[in-house]
């Protein structure tokens, strides 16, 4: 077969590649120029790239598909073949697609995925990459591993986002307290530190929250810290229920219960609780007599 017999697929595969790396160029400074964070910047070059090279495969494949129109059945079969062999690749295709344009997540996310959590640091062709977090070590910090997995699991699993649209999250500090204690001071000293931790980003949730209800049927909520109150066997239980940066829960309720201690021990009319229990110990001959005993909540 000589080079130059059949022009059309040979110059056309050739014209594809200099336009698709045409279109990638010109698309990358483009999209460069008008998106205004670097996340969005990279789910936009990573699905230009995904669509021009798909549809360059699909073109190339058109073009000399039709040098072997004698043969279309032995080729289908080939074809029905190599797609149930490579099912799973192509699936990861498909997924990084879904991805990007479903704006499922993009590199800097923080997401849960079949049980994994992470932080996304790449969206390849066919695996996502995130720096674990959990796992044995607490308050959602980084464990120290790479988790690598197919972009087909996107397909049929829940995929947690907890930055995407709203980049915060609720966190909750529960506080017991005696029934002794003063509640509404308690309460007061619970709020004003949720309102100071709070008001540096209160002002950026907002505008997060018009956005996503011009995107999705979301109600509106509220975003200032609220405390709630629950009688227990032994303590009044209050709940404190703030807004944080999922990527700083554990800084945060550090820094909340060092607040809420030093304020306490400020004050005489609040004292932390604690469970009771009471034990009865009877001697030979004697009376029965009877033992507090208190644990630490």
């Amino acid at each position: 077969m000589a080079f130059f017999d059949h022009p059309i697929p040979i110059f056309g595969t050739i014209t594809v590649f200099v336009l698709g790396w045409l279109i990638i160029a010109l698309g990358q400074k483009y999209i460069s120029a008008h998106t205004r964070t670097p996340k969005e910047e990279y789910r936009r070059h990573r699905l230009l790239n995904t669509i021009v090279m798909v549809a360059g495969a699909a073109i190339i494949i058109g073009l000399w598909s039709k040098l072997f129109q004698h043969a279309s059945t032995f080729f289908g079969l080939i074809g029905a073949g190599l797609a149930v062999a490579l099912r799973e690749p192509l699936l990861s295709i498909a997924g990084r697609i879904a991805i990007f344009t479903g704006h499922m997540y993009t590199a800097g996310d923080r997401i849960e995925i079949n049980k994994l959590s992470g932080d996304v640091i790449d969206v390849g062709f066919f695996y996502t990459r995130m720096m674990e977090i959990g796992n044995w070590i607490g308050g959602d910090q980084y464990s120290g591993r790479l988790i690598q997995f197919a972009n087909a699991q996107v397909f049929g699993a829940s995929v947690f986002n907890y930055t995407r649209n709203f980049a915060y999250i609720w966190d909750e500090i529960k506080l017991p307290v005696t029934y002794a204690s003063n509640i509404k001071a308690a309460t007061e000293i619970l709020k004003n530190i949720g309102n100071e931790y709070t008001r540096e980003f209160m002002r950026d949730a907002e505008p997060q929250i018009e956005r996503m209800q011009q995107i999705f049927m979301v109600q509106r909520f509220e975003v200032e810290p609220v405390v709630f109150m629950k009688v227990t066997d032994n303590w009044v239980e209050l709940t404190l229920r703030y807004l944080v940066d999922p990527k700083k829960r554990r800084s945060a309720s550090n820094y909340i219960f060092s607040e809420i201690f030093r304020q306490i021990r400020e004050r005489k009319d609040i004292e932390i609780g604690s469970s009771t229990m009471n034990l009865t110990i009877q001697q030979a001959g004697a009376q029965p007599r009877e033992i507090n005993e208190r644990n630490a909540a």
